[in-house]
């Protein structure tokens, strides 16, 4: 107890050293006195503490002193909001974080040029720099950024400005030109780790369909980024995104899988050793944000204790870890993540025994004490001590998201017993594919049920009305009222003995079954779920076009009579293009037979980048024209997976089987006329189709009367005249849209020549999915609108 007010004061003293206009020697000479009254006091107990925990108050202050950021001309921030371009020279220092549409560089800063100012300085400090997403970016390039720095903006219910700060980050370059001029110029050793990760991060993607490849790459190696909005906002609504981020529950089932082994392996102390450098490499690799750099701290210092033959208690490792990382960065304290991680542990701490003791003393009333301990146990760790740790931080999460969940205590007890056995089949499968893709396959089928059912779960429990609540504004006062409450009733009420040690909480599975029928009953359980979802996937017999909610851009999908897939353009977003792809494939079968790029332009290619990370692509077939920027970075994605690349000329045919085909009608350099035709079912596709090809094809007999026809250009009245849509007189209009592109009211260039149609448009719709068996036609979308 007496470390963690020490803690506790420390913490307090670095938020006075921020608040307070004290300097460095009046901060010491407060520290000073605050020791002499100690000595003065010391027969007196209460005094003399009073006056010692004033000691590490002021230490704190003094300690945060020196990470103001002063901006001065050898500082790069000092060149911020100049609103001139400017070029800064610097070396990447952090993992490539790949967005959907940008990386995210941070720059340690070498030098600085301003020609317009006349300005070449030499100067130290971090930034953040929004480069190209379509070059691959290593940690340790050295390059050249230009653009416009700014200081970093706060926004709304999110502190930006301050996020940034934390890692020293004070300058934004939010549109930058990028080129590298060399590499390799950062810490080797970090650069091996880096380059790990990226690889494991590789296999992930082609071992795990998406999303639920993102969330084991969020869950096992800290990236996240490519977890679709919408899921995202799922695992907001049910309180579950500490399920997403590295967190001390993922380093603790690590950490005892790590004793666990590395004892067998190699006896209790040296594994002890052994299992502290694999949870420091661990930290490592997945980035040691501030709340893994705790978790690993005690996770460190529990190592220690076992190694001494001791054990260890939760406050005094909970404080220790604090004071260990603001000492290094005391700014770590304003960190979001750091604060949730920091109360979650105390209030397992403070209040996971005591429920867990008080639901067995509730099952006592009529049961024995052993059957009482046997029910109680899973309730507790998997409902009262996610009800502990929200006791603590519903302040932090009405501060910072001001937003409460209604139904994290029922979502959480649903998704976090499988967490163990995800981590653990899912490192598994990431490290044996990492080594060779088919090696770790056949587990990856089995381990993705996890993160499927997780996915599922989390979508099921967001969907319950007023699953979470909006709270408005928090004051601060209110926070530190709630907590002065809470934690001084906590001491009021707490029963000795004093000290309480802490205990690492791992999942355990409760049962009075043989565990040859368990594994039995689990095995049985898993095959019969991958059994249906192969089933789910066979195909039908029908012909299947989907036109994907891409947002920008189109992108369709085509699924044969006999099972085959054909991809046509991809829009412009790659996490959204794969999280919809992975709604049609199979995990066994993560292909696709064609890749056609119908259009060069950055709305129908961008989102192809990177698609064979995800997919094994068979052909694919191209235009002739050259394109610029995406559309070369897709050809060489193609290379690169070894893709044979033919290029399609007018009267190129794909069979798709079972009489079915695919038919380039025109082509032009920007785009193309496809037919796909199954007997009488004729589907009309434009992708990329500039006006001059729509002219040129006013009088194709071809064209007349098509049963669907998916519009160029959203339907643009520019690229579709009136001439044109009689042409095709089609039975159901398509549209591809992003939301808020055009109007909710149906176009009048479309409504005039074509009265009484069904026009149906991604960005009302939703994906929209066409079906025929050669003579009829099934349509069934997302969302159906009145």
């Amino acid at each position: 107890m007496k470390l963690f007010l020490l803690g506790m004061m420390w913490m307090l003293g670095i938020t006075a050293g921020r608040h307070l206009p004290l300097t460095g020697w009046q901060w010491l000479t407060l520290a000073a006195g605050s020791f002499l009254f100690a000595l003065l006091f010391r027969r007196n107990q209460l005094h003399r503490w009073l006056f010692l925990l004033l000691i590490p108050l002021c230490l704190g202050a003094i300690r945060y002193l020196p990470s103001e950021i002063i901006k001065q001309p050898g500082h790069v921030a000092f060149y911020n909001d100049l609103d001139v371009k400017t070029t800064v020279t610097g070396v990447v220092v952090a993992d490539p974080d790949v967005r959907d549409r940008y990386t995210a560089l941070v720059l340690s800063v070498e030098r600085v040029r301003i020609p317009q100012m006349g300005v070449t300085k030499t100067v130290e400090g971090r930034i953040l720099v929004r480069a190209s997403r379509l070059t691959d970016w290593r940690y340790g390039d050295w390059v050249h950024a230009e653009g416009l720095l700014e200081t970093p903006p706060e926004m709304d219910g999110f502190l930006y400005r301050e996020y940034l700060g934390i890692q020293g980050i004070h300058s934004l370059m939010p549109t930058a030109y990028v080129r590298k001029i060399g590499s390799d110029r950062a810490n080797p050793i970090l650069s091996m780790i880096f380059d790990l990760r990226t690889h494991v991060h590789k296999a992930i993607l082609r071992l795990f369909p998406e999303p639920e490849a993102s969330l084991l790459s969020g869950i096992l190696l800290g990236k996240e980024s490519g977890i679709p909005p919408d899921l995202l906002e799922a695992y907001n609504r049910t309180g579950t995104t500490h399920i997403i981020a590295i967190s001390g529950f993922n380093i603790t089932i690590l950490a005892g899988l790590f004793i666990s082994v590395f004892g067998r392996w190699f006896g209790a102390r040296r594994g002890g050793w052994a299992a502290a450098a694999a949870i420091f490499l661990y930290t490592l690799l997945v980035g040691a944000d501030p709340a893994v750099q705790r978790a690993a701290i005690m996770g460190g210092l529990a190592l220690t204790a076992l190694h001494l033959g001791r054990q260890t208690h939760g406050l005094a490792s909970l404080s220790a870890a604090a004071i260990i990382m603001t000492l290094i960065n005391p700014r770590t304290l304003w960190d979001v993540g750091f604060q949730l991680s920091f109360f979650a542990t105390l209030g397992l701490i403070l209040y996971a025994d005591p429920l867990r003791e008080g639901a067995i003393r509730f099952f006592n009333r009529w049961l024995t004490l052993k059957r009482s301990e046997k029910i109680a146990n899973p309730i507790s760790e998997f409902f009262l001590f996610t009800l502990a740790a929200q006791i603590t931080t519903l302040p932090l999460t009405a501060i910072h998201f001001r937003r409460l969940s209604l139904v994290s205590v029922l979502a959480n007890p649903v998704i976090l017993p499988l967490q163990p056995l995800l981590m653990i089949l899912g490192g598994l499968a990431s490290l044996l594919g990492a080594l060779w893709i088919p090696l770790g396959q056949p587990i990856a089928w089995v381990a993705w049920l996890f993160p499927a059912f997780t996915n599922q779960a989390v979508r099921f429990f967001a969907e319950w009305p007023a699953a979470s609540i909006s709270l408005g504004s928090f004051s601060y006062p209110l926070v530190l009222a709630y907590y002065i409450l809470l934690l001084g009733g906590t001491w009021v009420l707490s029963l000795p003995p004093d000290r309480r040690p802490g205990r690492a909480t791992f999942i355990r599975l409760q049962s009075d079954t043989d565990l040859r029928l368990r594994l039995s009953l689990a095995a049985l359980a898993i095959i019969s779920g991958l059994t249906w979802h192969k089933l789910a996937h066979q195909p039908d017999g029908d012909l299947h076009i989907s036109i994907l909610d891409v947002g920008e851009g189109d992108a369709v999908l085509l699924r044969s009579p006999n099972g085959g897939s054909v991809l046509i353009n991809g829009g412009s977003s790659p996490i959204r293009l794969t999280d919809l792809l992975n709604r049609y494939t199979s995990i066994f079968e993560r292909e696709l037979d064609w890749l056609i790029i119908g259009g060069t332009s950055y709305d129908q290619v961008g989102g192809l980048t990177r698609l064979s990370d995800h997919f094994v692509i068979r052909h694919s077939l191209i235009p002739r024209s050259s394109g610029k920027g995406s559309f070369q970075r897709v050809l060489e994605d193609l290379d690169e997976s070894s893709t044979p690349k033919t290029v399609y000329e007018p009267g190129h045919r794909l069979d798709l089987g079972a009489g079915a085909f695919l038919e380039f009608l025109s082509v032009s350099d920007s785009g193309a006329l496809i037919m796909v035709q199954w007997d009488s079912a004729r589907f009309l596709l434009a992708p990329g189709a500039d006006p001059d090809l729509i002219q040129d094809s006013l009088d194709d007999p071809r064209l007349r009367s098509v049963s669907a026809v998916l519009l160029p250009a959203g339907g643009y009245a520019a690229v579709n005249p009136d001439e044109w849509l009689r042409h095709l007189n089609p039975g159901v209009i398509l549209l591809s849209l992003r939301t808020g592109e055009i109007p909710a009211e149906v176009p009048k260039n479309i409504s005039s020549p074509l009265p009484n149609r069904s026009i149906l448009r991604t960005d009302i719709n939703g994906t929209i999915d066409l079906t025929t068996d050669g003579s009829k036609l099934w349509i069934e979308v997302d969302r159906v609108v009145d």
